[in-house]
């Protein structure tokens, strides 16, 4: 059996990762999101590819991993999380998949930096003039 190329392997895992990221239980994650949860659910295109793919997800930043617990476990494991650049990469993918159309970049919440940004500010001609 021909495994998919590097880039729809990356892209699987994401969508992965959006799927069991709501397992989280308060401080005990899912255990598909444990390396070897990942590797289980992705065994057909080998540890080394999947460890391949993980490693150019990591440098990306679209995933992190951390110790934490894990359900079903006694001792904390590590656990792969999506970024929030992940996040919105896999909600992509996943519109795409499904035949919806692409989210705009300003389709999203917006979180404003300043009032500026946020349109809030007062409008410079409603200030009184300023003294030197």
């Amino acid at each position: 059996m021909e495994s998919p190329p590097q880039g729809e392997l990356e892209e699987s895992l994401l969508l992965h990762l959006l799927e069991h990221r709501g397992h989280q239980v308060r401080f005990e994650a899912d255990q598909w999101t444990t390396e070897f949860g990942i590797l289980r659910a992705f065994g057909d295109s080998g540890p080394d590819r999947v460890k391949v793919a993980l490693r150019g997800l990591e440098m990306s930043r679209t995933i992190y991993r951390r110790v934490q617990y894990v359900i079903g476990y006694s001792e904390p494991k590590l656990v792969y999380s999506l970024t929030p650049s992940g996040h919105r990469k896999a909600l992509s993918l996943r519109r795409r998949q499904q035949g919806l159309p692409e989210m705009a970049e300003d389709d999203g919440p917006v979180y404003a930096g300043s009032p500026e940004d946020a349109g809030m500010a007062p409008d410079s001609s409603s200030l009184p003039p300023m003294r030197d």
